[in-house]
């Protein structure tokens, strides 16, 4: 220890020596003790910058809270108490935490901000009544009136001492300053445009939220990125009742990453919302997750992930972030495109995309069946009952009437994995051949469908509306139709 305590006995002579070697032993104490507790104990922990003043090539702080490496604290807000606010009123505090950006852009493109306190150096003076003095300070007097806190009242004019903090530009000399990096500017593109936070650099930091970018565009960022995940794959697990005895290709990897995303998930849910977490907390359960996910890839193991870099934490948060998502996209989902069948005229249509005419992309028309069993919904859609006919828009009403052949559909028995499985849909694999019905869908690029209106109970009010009811041996039925346009590179 660089300061030992003083040692205390009856009938010592005090002097301000003493109290200050008191003090200054005390301070390496507990900054001693903290950095062994925790060696990435430095940073920011909260950070307002004033956009106002960055547009006019200043930069500014209204709210700066942080530790230096070397254990002190820094606290400087907007609307303290009053000896804060006097500092400001001295212009000591927004002087300090101002600095010019113009001139430092005519030397780089991009420049560096640091929060800068003067060392204590034995040997000269360090409380000075101003700024001005050289070497600079560490601490500026400053006169206050304060009150006998334990009888009230009595009240007394003191001097008190406070941080001579500034901020300073990575183009100015820093010698003889503990700094602390808060920001990377970065000059804009355009010459008439406003200096810009540079999001490649993100500040050594006590707490992710302290840092916006670190926070919501990472941490927050990977939990939504999970959560969509999970929406898709807990849908398409139960929508087609995937269980862990299914044997088709990829199921089993859909419930296995289900399983692991459904933890990192909860974690996220903590991690990225509570207040005060450590970076080096958020950035090993993100490695967990690379590791846990990594099953997925196709050398089926994890690669060694960056270590923890306290002064480099947007390098480290990039890449396992980046890793995150590549790992999510190894299990593929299920595609498919679907479209609701809406009422138009006397009978329905969809709306169609034109990539779904490729040659890579088959058609299946589901039938919501509601409570019928699936033969009785095929009967009823069978010829002498609703004849079911389906063509191009301008061709379905004489198709129709005709009774002439339409676009035609083959009966799935056969379960499609691509599509949902659920109790209630019936499918209909769509011909592509070259009969005439199928070459004015492709020409027009509309599919619509008629049915035996008299069998239509809300005939009236079918326009627009995706349910038809039909009328079926005495009851009510609601029906819906939609098309599922399927790659075949699934």
């Amino acid at each position: 220890m660089r300061n030992l305590p003083v040692h205390w006995y009856e009938g010592l002579f005090l002097r301000p020596h003493h109290f200050q070697a008191a003090d200054r032993a005390a301070s390496e104490h507990a900054a001693t003790g903290e950095q062994w507790d925790h060696p990435y104990n430095y940073g920011l922990v909260a950070l307002d910058i004033s956009r106002e003043a960055l547009a006019n090539n200043q930069f500014e702080v209204r709210v700066l809270k942080a530790r230096m490496q070397d254990g002190t604290l820094v606290s400087l807000e907007f609307g303290e108490e009053p000896d804060r606010l006097n500092l400001r009123d001295d212009v000591l505090a927004m002087n300090q935490a101002l600095a010019s950006l113009e001139e430092a852009f005519d030397a780089r493109p991009v420049v560096r901000v640091y929060l800068a306190v003067p060392k204590l150096k034995m040997g000269r003076a360090n409380v000075a009544n101003t700024t001005d003095t050289e070497p600079p300070p560490r601490y500026i007097s400053q006169r206050m009136l304060s009150q006998d806190e334990a009888m009230g009242g009595n009240e007394q004019e003191i001097e008190l001492r406070n941080l001579n903090v500034k901020l300073l530009l990575s183009t100015q000399d820093r010698t003889g300053y503990e700094c602390l990096p808060i920001a990377q500017v970065k000059r804009a593109s355009a010459s008439n445009a406003r200096p810009q936070l540079d999001d490649s650099y993100i500040p050594p930091v006590v707490a992710i939220d302290a840092w916006q970018y670190l926070a919501r565009d990472i941490v927050r960022s990977i939990y939504d990125v999970i959560g969509q995940k999970i929406e898709v794959l807990a849908g398409q697990i139960t929508s087609r009742g995937v269980g862990l005895e299914s044997r088709h290709p990829g199921d089993l990897d859909r419930l296995l990453m289900l399983s692991e995303i459904n933890a990192a998930y909860n974690a996220l849910a903590i991690l990225g919302f509570a207040q005060g977490v450590h970076p080096i907390a958020a950035y090993t359960e993100l490695c967990r997750i690379v590791g846990q996910l990594s099953i997925f890839a196709p050398e089926r193991r994890t690669d060694p992930v960056l270590p923890y870099d306290h002064d480099n934490l947007c390098e480290i948060f990039r890449d396992v972030k980046l890793r995150i998502e590549t790992l999510l996209n190894m299990v593929r989902d299920y595609e498919y495109e679907q479209r609701y069948f809406e009422g138009v005229g006397l009978g329905m249509q969809v709306s169609l995309e034109s990539k779904w005419f490729n040659s890579d992309w088959q058609w299946y028309v589901g039938v919501n069946k509601g409570d019928l069993t699936t033969q009785e919904i095929r009967d009823l859609l069978s010829p002498g009952q609703l004849d079911w006919k389906l063509g191009s828009s301008r061709q379905v009403e004489i198709l129709f009437k005709q009774r002439a052949e339409g676009v035609r559909l083959n009966p799935m028995d056969r379960a499609i994995r691509a599509l949902p499985v659920q109790q209630e849909w019936v499918y209909y694999e769509v011909s592509k051949n070259e009969s005439p019905a199928w070459r004015d869908v492709q020409a027009t690029q509309t599919l619509a469908m008629r049915l035996k209106d008299s069998l239509i109970v809300n005939l009236d009010r079918l326009q627009g509306q995706r349910q038809m009811v039909i009328s079926h041996r005495g009851k009510q039925v609601p029906l819906q139709f939609a098309l599922f346009a399927v790659p075949n590179r699934q």
